[in-house]
Parts: structure tokens; sequence; C-alpha cells
């Protein structure tokens, strides 16, 4: 693996001890990988074009594969039910959607959770804040 790569990696980590992610170079480790690769088959003789690359930075979103059905389903109706939730006056409530298991989205149950029902006091950088409370999706 490339240094510069190896750097950005041992980085400082997130409030919750995780790697962050965006600031690693994902798009020029690919680029020095395949740099790697064509220089050893230049070597072979099985290449002799030129590679000159261009990077870009796309953030979270160009490490994504394009949504499923599902995914687009899921927002569709996450953003419609806020919307409702808004137009109702609840604000202050994370909208959420229920039922997920059905393959049938108009079996799907729309409904709002509180926030502060989903807040905990954690310690940051010496003061008490309250914070979402991390969980696991099963």
């Amino acid at each position: 693996m490339p240094r510069s790569i190896k750097e950005q990696l041992l980085l400082d980590r997130d409030p919750h001890g995780n790697v962050q992610v965006a600031k690693i170079d994902t798009e020029k480790l690919l680029i020095l990988l395949l740099k790697a690769e064509l220089d050893k088959r230049a070597e072979d003789g099985t290449y002799t074009g030129k590679f000159v690359p261009n990077s870009h930075y796309f953030g979270y979103e160009g490490r994504c594969a394009l949504p499923t059905n599902f995914d687009s389903s899921y927002c569709y109706s996450l953003g419609m039910n806020a919307a409702i939730l808004l137009q109702h006056s609840f604000t202050g409530y994370m909208s959420c959607v229920k039922n997920l298991s059905n393959e049938d989205p108009s079996k799907w149950v729309a409904a709002g959770t509180p926030l502060p029902n989903m807040m905990v006091i954690e310690r940051r950088k010496g003061k008490n804040v309250p914070v979402i409370e991390k969980a696991i999706v099963k």
C-alpha cells in the first residue's frame, strides 16, 4: 500500500474511534495501484499505452453503487413521511418507516420518532453533550 494512504489510515479517529473514511484518498489509491500494474505490464511488454490519470474527489457518493429498487422506495417513503410530519407541525421528530421486511412498500408503516427518545448524554471533548445513541443495524 502506498505510504500516503497508510498515513491517511492512521489519522485521528472520529469520536467513536472509527477511521475517517472521507479523509482517505481512495481515488488516488486506485490510480497508484493501476499505475503499478501498468508499469509491471510495460516491463513484460504487454502494455505500451500512455497512462495520464486525472483524479476527482466525489466523497462518499463516489464510493457507492447505484441504488436498488428497495433503496429508492425506502428513501422516497422517508422523505414523503418527513414532509407530512412537518406539514402537521411535528418538528423534532425523525421520519421512520417500519415493516420493511415486507417486500410490498404499500404494507410499510410510516411513523415519527421524537428525537429526545433516541438521545443520551455522552462526554465529548471534556463536555457532556446530547447525542443520538450509536446503534448497530441488523
